[in-house]
């Protein structure tokens, strides 16, 4: 059984092993950073650290795995009961010098513990490049959630890359 930290983003649900979360922290103020060739948007303070905040709202969007549906499944937002939007500080080894990198969510879920069988694999008609974000999907009091494999959507080459996922001027 591993433990996952639920999210929000855009009205999609996302989940990631607590094992890569370092804190979670309320809303806060992000410096922007000029747009260019990455998905970095700003940086924020968290305890005295400069910390890099990612977006990976339109790396998650090109993967158009969210537009794969099952009938008759509606969009809903999170419960009552979660957290309004905040930023998840992740430590990750990431192939950077950043030992840290946030996350800015809209909601912040709750922390599910998902045995391995109730985790869907990723399915073989994603393209390599889509599929390399997730590590599986699921599905949290009847609403699907995709699980990602925050490695590779931190990684150097997703974060600062001017190729696809990365953001353009």
């Amino acid at each position: 059984m591993r433990q996952y930290l639920t999210f929000e983003l855009d009205q999609r649900r996302y989940g990631v092993a607590v094992e890569y979360v370092n804190s979670v922290l309320d809303p806060q103020m992000i410096t922007p950073l000029p747009h260019g060739s990455t998905i970095v948007t700003g940086l924020t303070n968290v305890r005295g650290n400069v910390v890099p905040v990612f977006d990976p709202r339109e790396t998650l969007r090109q993967t158009k795995v969210d537009e794969i549906r099952n009938p008759g499944t509606a969009v809903v937002s999170m419960e009552a009961e979660d957290e309004e939007g905040g930023i998840v500080i992740f430590e990750v080894e990431n192939g950077t010098l950043l030992p840290f990198i946030g996350l800015q969510a809209d909601r912040i879920g709750k922390v599910v513990n998902l045995e391995d069988a109730e985790i869907s694999a990723v399915p073989d008609f994603l393209p390599e490049n889509a599929s390399r974000f997730f590590d599986g999907f699921c599905f949290v009091s009847e609403t699907r959630h995709s699980i990602i494999n925050l490695k590779e959507l931190a990684s150097r080459e997703s974060l600062f890359s001017g190729s696809e996922g990365g953001r353009r001027a």
